[in-house]
């Protein structure tokens, strides 16, 4: 079965997922501060190794009140999609709700 754009588990999972270290190293690297802006990182300084990124959590605004949803959610003519689909955090690309 193939995604039907309801938006069921955007809308039940948007906030309760998690950012993995690769998902926020993958945004810097890509300048996405649109996202990232958006993410509470979980991060500290190793005095070997430098900055070590634990992970983080996700949907935040800019005074660091979380959302009541996805803020990459976009609804067009009775579908959802996902305004971040090329880079969403890994796991909404393993998430199967079909």
């Amino acid at each position: 079965m193939s995604c039907r754009h309801c938006g069921k588990c955007c809308v039940e999972m948007g906030t309760k997922i998690y950012a993995t270290p690769d998902d926020i190293k993958r945004w810097m690297r890509e300048g996405r501060t649109d996202i990232l802006k958006h993410v509470f990182v979980y991060h500290y300084y190793d005095l070997l190794e430098g900055e070590k990124i634990e992970g983080g959590e996700v949907w935040f605004d800019e005074h660091g009140n979380r959302l009541e949803r996805c803020p990459f959610i976009e609804e067009r003519d009775g579908k959802v999609y996902c305004g971040i689909h090329e880079t969403k955090p890994q796991q909404c690309r393993e998430y199967r709700c079909w």
